[in-house]
């Protein structure tokens, strides 16, 4: 016999809209934002971040690889979903928080990448579809030339369009 508590049930998932149903304003970024000037949304993560415990923790992330940018871009989306200040304001500090995470890195002597970068720029285009294609070009030659021309049964298609909505 299998134990209930080992079986994945699909019950066991939250109900479709249940998010809906808490009351207006019981969430944190419901209600009006703690800090609305930027100044004192800074003032307050400035405070956080030179504390030692929350410095060295930042510094070891930094030291992981991951880049300035990121780490800014969490904290002051976790202060978002906290209540503690709108997105506006959390964009507006960004710059100001990364330039006071880099000179504490600076200060303690690690190395670290302040903006982050895809690493290879053509990685989007790298695609089993490009790939497919590219591989198609270079076996067939002219064959896909062709495609990109309008087939006659199209062309008729458009010229015989009378209805309504069609272009004169």
């Amino acid at each position: 016999m299998v134990k209930q508590d080992s079986v994945n049930m699909p019950l066991d998932a939250p109900i479709a809209g249940q998010s809906l149903t808490a009351p207006v304003g019981d969430r944190p970024w419901q209600r009006p934002s703690r800090y609305t000037d930027p100044d004192d949304a800074l003032a307050f993560y400035m405070d956080r971040i030179t504390k030692p415990r929350m410095a060295n923790q930042m510094m070891d992330i930094l030291e992981m690889g991951i880049p300035v940018d990121t780490l800014v871009d969490m904290i002051q989306a976790g202060g978002v979903m906290e209540g503690l200040h709108n997105i506006d304001v959390g964009i507006i500090i960004s710059p100001a928080l990364a330039e006071a995470i880099s000179s504490m890195a600076d200060a303690a002597e690690i190395t670290y990448t302040k903006i982050s970068e895809p690493e290879d720029k053509n990685k989007p285009y790298d695609t089993e579809i490009a790939n497919t294609l590219r591989e198609m070009s270079e076996e067939t030659g002219e064959q896909l030339k062709d495609i990109k021309e309008e087939p006659a049964e199209i062309q008729d298609i458009e010229q015989k369009s009378q209805g309504l909505m069609a272009r004169r």
